[in-house]
Order: structure tokens, then sequence, then C-alpha cells
């Protein structure tokens, strides 16, 4: 049986909130009085789906530390199998990468804050010992990209989602069909596992990391 698809959970969640939107409330006493519809603080849920990357270091290690920094903005809800590529794009000898994708469901504080959301990451890259250097592609402990904001497309100051590689990179496409297959990729209309069956052949094929 497939699982539950990332609109239908979408969907199901929104209503879920929606429904816990209001509250019955009752006086002290055991006199029946009028019940109180007092509105509470709504919000929309907010998946991001947060690819990560390591390869310097203990990999594994950097990668499943991340996953745990990352319940800083939410809760995590699922993360993808783990993947070894080669470093594209680096020299010859660099070490490669392990890679996965981490689905996470937004706090409020973060679900309309994207940039805040990002700046966040960024923390978190610094904190783990990533230096990033403008026009530089460089090895690093941990690399923290928004692959994916629910169905929007985002276009702010040092973000753009859907991440502008990632149709272009197996590393991304195949853990988050992992997750995601069926969820369609904003401002194109297939699917991530559509975009995955249509990588050209000459894009560098993955391997998946044991687990063990």
């Amino acid at each position: 049986m497939l699982p539950v698809s990332w609109k239908d959970k979408h969907i199901s969640l929104t209503r879920y909130y929606a429904k816990q939107s209001t509250k019955i409330c009752k006086g002290p006493d055991d006199f029946h009085r009028s019940a109180a519809r007092i509105p509470r603080t709504t919000f929309a849920v907010v998946i991001v789906h947060i690819a990560t990357g390591s390869n310097l270091g203990t990999r594994i290690d950097q990668l499943d530390r991340a996953d745990d920094e990352l319940s800083r903005l939410g809760r995590v809800l699922r993360v993808s199998p783990t993947y070894e590529t080669a470093a594209v794009g680096m020299a010859h000898g660099t070490p490669d990468f392990l890679n996965r994708v981490v689905e996470v469901e937004l706090d409020p504080v973060w679900a309309e804050n994207p940039e805040g959301t990002m700046q966040a990451l960024l923390d978190i890259e610094r904190e783990m010992g990533r230096t990033r250097v403008a026009g530089a592609v460089r090895s690093r402990p941990i690399d923290l990209d928004i692959v994916l904001w629910g169905d929007r497309t985002l276009d702010l100051p040092g973000l753009l989602v859907p991440h502008p590689r990632m149709l272009g990179r197996r590393f991304v496409l195949q853990p988050l069909a992992d997750l995601v297959p069926d969820a369609p990729v904003p401002g194109t209309d297939r699917s991530v596992l559509d975009h995955l069956r249509g990588l050209p052949v000459d894009v560098p094929d993955i391997a998946s990391w044991p687990t063990a």
C-alpha cells in the first residue's frame, strides 16, 4: 500500500488545525450557560523539505546532528534514506558527499517567515563548522538547503524555492521522491517523481548508504 500522499497529508493537517481554532468555554458553576466560542490563534500548516549534505568529518554523524538541530524549526516528520554521491563540480579527489532530505512541519513562528527560516539554517551551518564564501564551491561539514516550501514558490533575496538547481540533481530528487513522490514541484506541471525519471542519463548516479 502506498503511503498517504503529501497533498492529502497537507489537507488533513490543515483541516485539523482549523477545527482547533475555536474552544467551547463554560462558566464555573453548575448552571447551564450558553457556550462561548473564543477564537484561538490559527495558522496554516507549512511543511518544508530540506536537503542536507556532508563531505567532511564523520559524514553520517553530521547528518544525524543536523536532523536534531532542525527540530529548532518545528517537528521533524520524516527523514529520507541516505545516499552517497560524487562531489559534483569539485576537484578530482574531493571526498564524496552523503545526502538526504528532511521533512519538517514548521512552528508558527517560522511558517510565514521564509527568510528567517533560511537564516536559522545558516546559523546551524555555522555552528556545525561551515564557513560560506561567496562564489566558492568548497567541501563542508554540513549543507542545508530548502528545496520545497509546501506548494509555494519563493523569490526572495538569498532564497529561491524550489531550489534552482534541484531539478538537475539526482542526489536531491531521489531522497525527495522517497518522501513525496507525487508532490507537484511548484512552477512546473510535473511531480517530484516525474522529474527524477526525466533526468538525463549523464546526471551522476548515486548509491544507497548503509544504515547499519
